[in-house]
């Protein structure tokens, strides 16, 4: 074979796997465009700011190595992120916003890697969520739970790191918190 040759191949295999990934992408980023947050941003109290923090990648729950493509989160980057008493907002440099209702905040949690980012045992912070459900999905009762999503951020500062799991616990807790008590069953006994 001659060098020319030889040339011409290894560049007709390179375009193909690049063409390869493109498709890949482009049909994740299909699958995944029906996953939206909040329509509006949350408002009330402002719990927690970081400004600049490391987004690294949003995936489902239970597989920490397959990316999802969700529309504002699709690519690693540098982003704000704002805890409000009604949700949370995550900003990209580059993407447009995207808005957390506290209803579809789950928790926080820690990890040592996601797809696209290996660190030390519990040096990524997670921000765990369910997507927004359309009517034709919450009609739908059959005992299916939503896909659950952990969007993982890298902070420099530990004492942040914190500050973040905690500010999103506490909007997590704050959804879940008891009603005001009223008559129950046994009151009535």
């Amino acid at each position: 074979m001659s060098r020319e040759m030889f040339a011409i191949v290894w560049t007709l295999v390179v375009l193909a796997i690049f063409a390869a990934m493109w498709w890949g992408w482009r049909s994740r980023k299909r699958r995944d465009a029906g996953i939206a947050g909040a329509a509006t941003a949350p408002g009330g109290e402002i719990l927690a700011e970081f400004p600049g923090v490391l987004y690294v990648s949003t995936t489902p729950e239970e597989d920490p190595l397959a990316r999802v493509a969700v529309p504002g989160l699709s690519y690693r980057g540098r982003a704000d992120v704002t805890v409000r008493a009604e949700g949370v907002t995550v900003e990209v440099v580059g993407e447009r916003p995207v808005h957390l209702a506290s209803a579809q905040i789950l928790g926080s949690g820690r990890a040592a890697g996601r797809v696209g980012k290996a660190v030390e045992k519990d040096g990524l912070a997670l921000l765990r969520w369910s997507p927004q459900q359309d009517a034709a999905d919450s009609a739908d009762d059959s005992g299916t739970d939503a896909r659950r999503l952990e969007s993982s951020f890298r902070f420099i500062d530990p004492s942040e790191q914190r500050r973040f799991c905690s500010a999103v616990d506490q909007v997590a807790g704050a959804r879940s918190e008891p009603q005001p008590h009223t008559e129950s069953r046994e009151d009535t006994i």
